[in-house]
């Protein structure tokens, strides 16, 4: 039986889909302290965050077939009792191995909420009201990114890095009881053998129109940590500012992602399936005059931050309209669809840093990721328009 959407609270489901994020940005400014504690390089303290992400992109494919068999409630609970505990188990590490090892399990339980909060919408509400709620969820979480760290470091300097963990256990702790007490079951299929599923879970892979929506969708989204990547590079070495000013430049950004989750849903209504089009249209425009502006040697503050704000345009109004289109296609398996959307996202994304790294000239390889990736995906939603 589908629960009605009260049984999905607001504050519940940016908690869920937040949890992993926060984990990561938050995190961040431990680094150096970590460095010095367990007397390591930087490259190995920066394991925390780079296997955090790994394991959140595959995790996604584990928890959604999974709560589809036995529901989004139970796996909830207990990944995220998992990402509690673990948050416990690193404030007391002595040593850099274990505390590898609490940041693995940290991202094994936290990526739960990541799929599943959204997997909740979409069983609660379908079309362009599911597309709407994500998109409101995603616009308080774009906020994350830009106040996590700040949070870290004042955590950190007040009370020690292990107070940083112990406070992930905390919103951890709160998120469990949140599920508990105020989530209704929402999964439609639990009742099914794990083989039905997993055979639908091979059907679904294999069904072209779900491989070519997750393929667009994840080009027009998650490239976007190319962009913020690059930006404190493209910040001192191009444009010869303090890094300090990279913030203002986030915040530009950050702006253009909320702003395209606040339209997105109206920009379907106005414009129907032309908003693929469109959306990616703007967001391979802003990355071409990125590109043009280094190729000419003429990159300014205005053009960095009109291009940055197109692109992240973009994919702030895509990140919902994709998600939904590419769930849509599979509604007995709402699970295992996210959970294959959001893996083939992060893994994108990290593909997209790692190509863009490989220059020397990481500015202006980066701008050739990001309009190779809009183009690709303005190209499929072109092809697929005028099919109709």
């Amino acid at each position: 039986m589908t629960a009605a959407p009260a049984r999905r609270p607001f504050w519940l489901l940016a908690l869920l889909i937040g949890s992993a994020t926060i984990g990561m940005h938050v995190f961040v400014p431990a680094l150096p302290l970590l460095v010095a504690e367990f007397r390591i390089d930087p490259a190995r303290a920066q394991l925390t965050i780079s296997l955090y992400m790994i394991v959140i992109a595959a995790g996604q494919l584990v928890y959604g077939p999974l709560s589809d068999r036995f529901g989004r409630k139970p796996v909830l609970i207990g990944a995220l009792t998992l990402f509690t505990l673990s948050g416990i188990a690193l404030a007391l590490a002595q040593s850099f191995n274990a505390l590898l090892a609490g940041r693995i399990a940290q991202a094994a339980g936290g990526c739960a909420g990541l799929v599943l909060g959204r997997t909740v919408v979409h069983d609660t509400v379908q079309g362009p009201d599911a597309a709407r709620t994500i998109a409101a969820v995603n616009a308080v979480l774009l906020i994350s990114p830009t106040l996590a760290p700040v949070v870290g470091v004042w955590v950190a300097n007040a009370f020690g890095w292990r107070s940083i963990p112990l406070l992930l256990a905390a919103l951890g702790a709160l998120t469990v009881a949140g599920v508990a007490w105020r989530l209704g079951e929402t999964a439609a299929s639990r009742a099914e053998p794990l083989s039905v599923i997993a055979a639908r879970y091979r059907a679904l892979i294999r069904l072209r129109a779900f491989q070519v929506q997750v393929l667009a969708g994840s080009f027009c989204t998650t490239t976007m940590f190319v962009l913020l990547t690059a930006t404190p590079f493209v910040v001192m070495e191009t444009l010869h500012r303090p890094l300090e000013d990279a913030a203002i430049f986030y915040a530009v950004f950050v702006s253009g992602l909320m702003a395209g989750n606040i339209l997105s849903g109206r920009a379907l209504a106005w414009f129907g399936d032309g908003v693929f089009v469109l959306a990616t249209a703007i967001g391979t425009l802003g990355a071409l005059v990125l590109l043009g502006a280094l190729w000419a040697g003429v990159l300014s503050v205005p053009v960095f931050l009109l291009a940055g704000f197109l692109y992240t345009l973009m994919a702030g109004t895509m990140a919902p309209l994709t998600l939904t289109r590419a769930v849509s296609l599979s509604p007995g398996l709402r699970g295992s669809a996210t959970g294959i959307f959001g893996a083939t996202q992060f893994a994108l994304g990290a593909l997209g840093v790692i190509v863009a790294g490989l220059s020397t000239d990481l500015a202006f390889s980066s701008a050739v990721v990001l309009s190779l990736c809009a183009a690709s995906a303005l190209t499929i939603y072109a092809m697929l328009w005028l099919r109709g």
